[in-house]
């Protein structure tokens, strides 16, 4: 009986309590038993999305565009979910190398990672019943896999930096490969913010074609949320244009914290900075210069930025059918 432990006392019959032997009930020994402890809050995102593509740079969307699980954001691509978020960014690095296409590969990457969370959902999928074990960075494992089939299949040249957050009653787990990020901020203030990975300055860590680096290498975090917690996850088109002060300076400040809302505002502010050249200060200026490079103003790039807000699960399905 889920570890309770019966203590053997026998329950007499109505006659013998005629006869006034005194009534005894079986006694639960309870102590230890997890099963009485107070369930953990069951949480799921309300979530937004806004994005823009680099200016001036053209990118083809792939064949049956409409197949895919992802939207593509110039050579960024995403997914949401009601309890799990991902964002990709293809490495421009590629440009002018025969074949390359770091958009179709973020556009797959998450593509797969979105069908690989909605196994969760299929009953007739044996992860139904693994719900609860829902691992980021064996999504993007599998994820990463798919692709490397594809790149083969259809000659695809490419490599993404890529972000997967999976919302597990209060807690998020977070598998980051890259400078994409996560920000969470709870009244006012964070309480959780990834930093980037990198190999060197401007130089990320990358799953694809012709790189080393594999799912493993992702940093993986988690994070106890609460009721009202925002959390903002982004390519690095946000992150190199916005100080995290600039975002919270945005972000909690939004009527009814309305998710659209709050990533239009993040996202318009970026791409504001990012198409600057003037002198103004940007986090993208401020790490060029520390590594001794002439930089000024925000960084062109694509803008991807997904805002979710934590609330009550009204219902789930009951997965021990």
């Amino acid at each position: 009986m889920n570890g309770i432990r019966r203590r053997h006392v026998q329950t007499n019959s109505k006659l013998e309590q005629s006869k006034g032997d005194p009534l005894q009930l079986s006694v639960f020994d309870y102590l230890g038993d997890k099963s009485l402890e107070k369930p953990k809050p069951s949480y799921i995102f309300t979530h937004a999305a806004t994005g823009f593509p680099k200016s001036g740079k053209r990118v083809v969307s792939p064949d049956k565009d409409e197949e895919y699980a992802s939207v593509q954001v110039g050579e960024d691509a995403y997914f949401r979910r009601y309890d799990s978020l991902g964002v990709a960014d293809g490495v421009g690095g590629w440009t002018g190398t025969t074949g390359a296409n770091p958009a179709l590969y973020s556009r797959k990457l998450m593509h797969y990672a979105y069908l690989e969370l909605e196994r969760f959902d299929n009953i007739d999928d044996p992860s139904f019943y693994d719900y609860d074990k829902a691992d980021p960075v064996e999504v993007l494992q599998t994820s990463y896999e798919h692709c490397l089939e594809d790149a083969e299949k259809e000659g695809i040249v490419g490599s993404s930096t890529a972000c997967v957050v999976i919302l597990r009653n209060n807690e998020l787990r977070i598998a980051n490969i890259g400078d994409c990020g996560v920000s969470i901020i709870r009244h006012n203030d964070y309480i959780f913010r990834t930093e980037e990975q990198q190999h060197s300055f401007n130089f990320p860590v990358q799953l694809g074609t012709g790189s080393s680096d594999s799912p493993s290498d992702a940093q993986r975090f988690s994070v106890t949320v609460e009721k009202g917690d925002i959390v903002i996850l982004a390519s690095d088109g946000l992150f190199d244009n916005l100080y995290d002060e600039d975002i919270l300076d945005i972000a909690p400040r939004i009527v009814n914290l309305e998710p659209q809302t709050i990533s239009d505002a993040l996202a318009k502010r970026a791409k504001s900075i990012s198409e600057d050249s003037r002198n103004v200060n940007s986090p993208f200026q401020s790490r060029a210069i520390q590594e001794g490079l002439y930089y000024q103003g925000g960084k062109a790039d694509d803008i991807s930025v997904l805002v979710a807000i934590v609330k009550d699960s009204e219902d789930s399905p009951d997965r021990r059918l």
